[in-house]
């Protein structure tokens, strides 16, 4: 800038004074020019303002301009139905009533495996055989008295007819007849001690016709269900009641809902009350049942109370220990004024209010009870009507508007 100014200065030196004259207008016309582009690309925009769109027209009461209504849904309040409820997270279990670990009755040793894991299995039919050596004694014991008590009915059967033709003393009768009374009870008892074995009449008739030791005991399924365990094996040791049975056996027809409730809640329980639940593996699917048991005792640590629901399973779709959300209904449905989730605001003393209006462009704040939330509509208990006109969504939005609006 210095050069530019110095070389001006000498060109009007040397300059005629007729051209001097010319020389400072077009400077000064350069220099206007300058300062004018420097103001016109540094100076700020003008900002415009505009009115606001909502006013304040009286206590707690608001009106909209037309395009910020057509932003609001407004629309009737409506009755609805509202059932006390309890949600309650919890699992699914087997119906302990129709489940049983079907062990040995003697002890002995696992002769067969006859069924897996998985199976369907019928009413008495055999699950795996034992080999049991007091068995084999008692068919022993059938077989004996079996042929006693043959040879005392024969020898009662001459000596009566003797007697009657006076051929034998009454004495020697009497002792013919005590000892088929003591062959028959001998026979009795063998046939008793081999069905405590496990052993059916048809069994006992078998070992009886065919004179065969038998050694193996047939061990039953109890009920007609599912082995759902199998921990036997071919020549395992096994006793009765003791460690784990070589196989379980459970109806899964129906299954046991448990949850565990807050022992505040509990008055709010009772038998009978019917119960939903869903499981993640069928989110699209809910299963229903009604509770048949209420703990009589709380757990000492949570303080909380199990629950326990019974549910059919005929299609076999929930798994024993599977985690299940429960829905509990306590009460019949109750019809009750509702309002969407978004009509309502939490003000700043924690009351909760919707905007009332009549003309659809005023709307003034009320306070309003609330319950139940179900389904995304909140029961209203007190404060409304139904058939009123609401703001039935931002309404916390109109609430902060209200606070900020001017007179």
């Amino acid at each position: 800038m210095k050069k530019s100014t110095q070389r001006l200065a000498g060109v009007l030196r040397n300059a005629k004074p007729s051209h001097v004259a010319l020389y400072g207008l077009g400077f000064a016309a350069v220099l206007g020019l300058g300062v004018w582009y420097f103001l016109s690309t540094t100076a700020p925009a003008a900002v415009k303002v505009s009115a606001p769109a909502i006013i304040r027209v009286g206590t707690d009461e608001i009106q909209l301009a037309r395009e910020q209504l057509a932003e609001l849904k407004v629309g009737p309040v409506e009755p609805q139905s509202f059932e006390s409820r309890r949600d309650a997270l919890g699992i699914i279990d087997f119906n302990q009533d129709m489940t049983v670990p079907v062990f040995s009755p003697y002890q002995g040793r696992i002769a067969s495996m006859l069924v897996r894991a998985g199976e369907d299995v019928t009413r008495g039919q055999v699950l795996y055989t034992v080999q049991i050596p007091d068995l084999a004694n008692a068919a022993s014991v059938l077989i004996s008295t079996t042929g006693t008590l043959k040879v005392a009915n024969q020898t009662l059967r001459r000596a009566q007819a003797l007697y009657e033709t006076q051929s034998i003393a009454l004495k020697e009768l009497q002792q013919n007849t005590a000892d088929q009374q003591s062959a028959d009870a001998g026979y009795r008892s063998a046939r008793k001690t081999l069905a405590l074995f496990g052993l059916t009449d048809k069994d006992i008739e078998d070992i009886e016709a065919q004179r065969k030791v038998e050694t193996e005991m047939q061990v039953r399924s109890p009920f007609a269900g599912r082995v759902t365990a199998r921990a036997g094996a071919i020549g395992q040791l096994v006793q009765p009641g003791s460690g784990t049975a070589p196989l379980t056996v459970a109806n899964l027809q129906t299954l046991w809902m448990v949850a565990s409730v807050p022992e505040s809640e509990l008055a709010s329980y009772a038998l009978g009350q019917p119960v939903t639940v869903k499981v993640s593996a069928y989110s699209d699917m809910t299963f229903t049942g009604k509770i048949n048991y209420i703990s009589d005792t709380a757990d000492a640590a949570t303080h909380r109370v199990t629950v326990r629901a019974e549910v059919p399973n005929n299609k076999r779709l929930l798994k024993p220990q599977m985690l299940a959300n429960f829905n509990i209904t306590l009460s019949q449905p109750l019809s009750s004024v509702a309002v969407p989730a978004n009509a309502l605001a939490r003000e700043g003393d924690g009351s909760m209010s919707v905007w009332v209006t009549q003309d659809g462009s005023r709307f003034k704040r009320r306070t309003v009870q609330t319950g139940m939330l179900q389904n995304g509509m909140v029961q209203v208990l007190s404060g409304l009507a139904s058939g009123e006109k609401i703001a039935r969504d931002k309404a916390l939005f109109l609430s902060n508007l209200y606070l900020i609006t001017i007179n």
